[in-house]
């Protein structure tokens, strides 16, 4: 209780302290999380494992943008220093690794220091530097690329992008406009139906755009970030600005669809078709600023076209690495998930996220499943519904159901490449119940879909999942005879169909495609050998003349496709040289009965199948004979880790 005494005395006046941080780190920032201002590394970054980039430790003040700038900058010019000490230790193999086509302990580094910088970029704000920097800013495309072409010397990403065409006369990179108008409606009516990605209208308005205009001017080669994504992927004519961000990305994407559609036409990397489809990709790339862009819808199409691009030219271009790239601007923007407030997208917005996520995802399990890779997301934690392709289409019924269907097959067979690829353990369910209930899910698709697999694309696609289902795998690396001749029909009508594809030059997905062959042809001769001397072979006829018929159908896909992709000159001999083996094998005993034991190891363990390509090796390097593998799998598997 206060006295007399205590309310007459004067009072002093204390000054009011309040702890407050002076400024917080930009990653803190952009993920709106409380930051405790501690110097050289923040709380926040701390507890992320990010010590390294807190923009609290740059000598240059605190700005986020201008560090990665930095680091950007010293990875280019060690990815130089490499380079430069590769072309003076160049092997054998023009189209491989360091030596011998093995990847080095410094090409290692240097991807495990990229990995670690794109991830960075992914969490940056659409936000100016105030650092002023020697080139254009924040560079996710340069960094993308030049790591994209690593390891393929005969395209350089820096010499291309040094050879600048004249923007301010695109008649002198351009095509007439009545040959460009003919090769964007060969891409719309043979490689658009496969991953129908984009608004054919938007397409439309966009190239009005680029042959329209007189010029690009000068002053928009600094490009602002867009403000509105979907103004930006579907254009209209009047929204016309030789200085808009939009016109910029209308020169890319016109560009990448000429580029994919004259790419489309070649039957080899070196023809006439090759060399003008590379010239049209290095236009576009004089855009790219425009186009890939980190945290952007606009960037995820953006790779979408790079890596369509890629599947056809895949000795420019890792389209491995691309799409561990995409999928991860797309888990990062939350394209895997639909938002929770739906109705308040756009409805045209809403169903661009959906169309991007699920070619993102076709393009993921088409590499991860033809060549045994990891996948980079699990789908147990997708939740996205399809698109509807009701709007921005010029699609039928037949077509729309056939794209939808599509992105359910791929669903099926990730399930069945997900749980046949798990070895068995001592709580997990039996293995015969797991293949009937995927059995049942295929043949529910099939049963859907029975009128329309006359149609090659989803009957290549069923022909797969059959393939998953019956193929020897960790879970089941021994199948029963029945299971086994069920898997000889479906890999024989699986190469007879690629045949026709390839006689038809209707293969986009190069290297997918050769290395899809190669393990089915290793499938083929598997099934051979196990339905020798059985009843089964017996009942479905099996001769050697149809095991001689599909080894053909092999040699000539696989040797049709290297044409275009070097790496698979590899897949080629090696499949000869197997084949030949085999065939002696069967030839020193008809009957089939005693020359099990001496199977060559990649049949016998045909469970633990690697691909090939995947491991980076050459004719020269050593095989492990117990299981098939390169020497440096730890390695890859290390940079896999890092890389998903």
């Amino acid at each position: 209780m206060q006295t007399t005494e205590d309310m007459t005395r004067p009072r002093r006046r204390a000054a009011l302290q309040v702890s407050q941080i002076f400024s917080a780190c930009s990653f803190c920032k952009a993920r709106k999380i409380r930051c405790d201002g501690v110097s050289p590394a923040c709380g926040g970054c701390a507890k992320f494992g990010r010590q390294a980039s807190c923009s609290l430790r740059s000598n240059r003040g605190r700005d986020y943008p201008t560090y990665l700038q930095s680091r950007i900058e010293s990875l280019q010019r060690t990815l130089e220093h490499h380079r430069a000490a590769s072309r003076g230790h160049a092997g054998p193999d023009p189209d491989s690794r360091g030596h011998g086509g093995q990847p080095t302990a410094h090409s290692s580094a240097s991807q495990s220091a990229i990995d670690s910088l794109i991830a960075d970029i992914g969490v940056l704000p659409i936000m100016a530097s105030t650092y002023s920097s020697t080139h254009d800013g924040i560079t996710l495309s340069t960094v993308a690329l030049s790591t994209a072409s690593m390891g393929y010397p005969s395209f350089s990403i820096a010499s291309h992008l040094s050879q600048v065409p004249n923007l301010e006369d695109p008649a002198s990179f351009l095509p007439e406009r009545s040959l460009a108008v003919k090769l964007i409606q060969h891409y719309l009516a043979h490689v658009y139906p496969r991953l129908p990605f984009f608004s054919i209208q938007g397409l439309w308005a966009q190239f009005e755009q680029v042959y329209a205009l007189p010029h690009f001017e000068a002053g928009a080669h600094n490009p602002t970030p867009p403000i509105d994504p979907e103004a930006v992927l579907s254009p209209s004519i009047g929204s016309c600005n030789t200085s808009s961000h939009s016109y910029g990305y209308s020169f890319f994407t016109v560009l990448h669809v000429l580029a994919i559609s004259v790419s489309s036409l070649s039957r080899s990397a070196d023809s006439t078709s090759s060399n003008q489809a590379r010239k049209l990709f290095q236009a576009a790339l004089s855009f790219r600023e425009f186009a890939i862009l980190p945290n952007s819808i606009v960037g995820v199409q953006s790779l979408l076209f790079l890596i369509q691009f890629a599947t056809l030219n895949p000795s420019l271009l890792d389209v491995w690495y691309l799409i561990g790239v995409g999928m991860r601007i797309c888990v990062d923007l939350g394209l895997h998930q639909d938002p929770r407030d739906v109705d308040k997208l756009s409805e045209s917005l809403l169903e661009t996220r959906r169309r991007l996520w699920w070619s993102m995802y076709s393009f993921d399990r088409s590499m991860s499943i033809g060549c045994s890779r990891a996948q980079e997301i699990s789908d147990a934690v997708i939740n996205v519904a399809l698109p509807t392709f009701r709007i921005e289409t010029t699609a039928n019924e037949a077509e729309i159901h056939g794209y939808l269907q599509r992105y359910r097959i791929l669903q099926i067979q990730s399930e069945i490449y997900d749980y046949l690829k798990a070895a068995p353990s001592s709580d997990s369910p039996d293995p015969a119940t797991i293949v009937a209930r995927l059995g049942q899910k295929l043949s529910a698709w099939h049963d859907t879909n029975s009128a329309a697999l006359n149609q090659t694309l989803l009957r290549s696609e069923w022909l797969m999942g059959r393939i998953l289902l019956l193929r020897p795998c960790p879970l089941l690396p021994h199948r029963s005879v029945a299971e086994v001749g069920e898997l000889w029909k479906a890999a024989t009508a699986f190469t007879t169909l690629y045949r026709d594809l390839v006689q038809t030059n209707s293969i986009f997905y190069v290297q997918i495609a050769a290395e899809k062959a190669y393990w089915i042809g290793l499938i083929v001769l598997h099934c051979y050998w196990r339905l020798q001397a059985s009843e089964e072979a017996r009942r479905m006829q099996v001769r050697p003349l149809d095991l001689w018929t599909t080894i053909k159908d092999i040699l000539y896909i696989l040797r049709a496709l290297s044409d275009r992709w070097n790496r698979g000159k590899w897949l080629y001999e090696a499949f000869d040289d197997l084949s030949g083996r085999f065939m002696h094998l069967v030839e020193e005993d008809a009957n089939g009965t005693s020359f099990g034991h001496r199977m060559p190891a990649e049949l016998q363990n045909l469970s633990d199948y690697t691909s090939l390509t995947s491991i980076w090796t050459d004719s020269r390097a050593s095989w492990d004979d117990t299981r098939g593998e390169g020497l440096h799998s730890e390695e890859l598997e290390r940079l896999v880790s890092d890389m998903t």
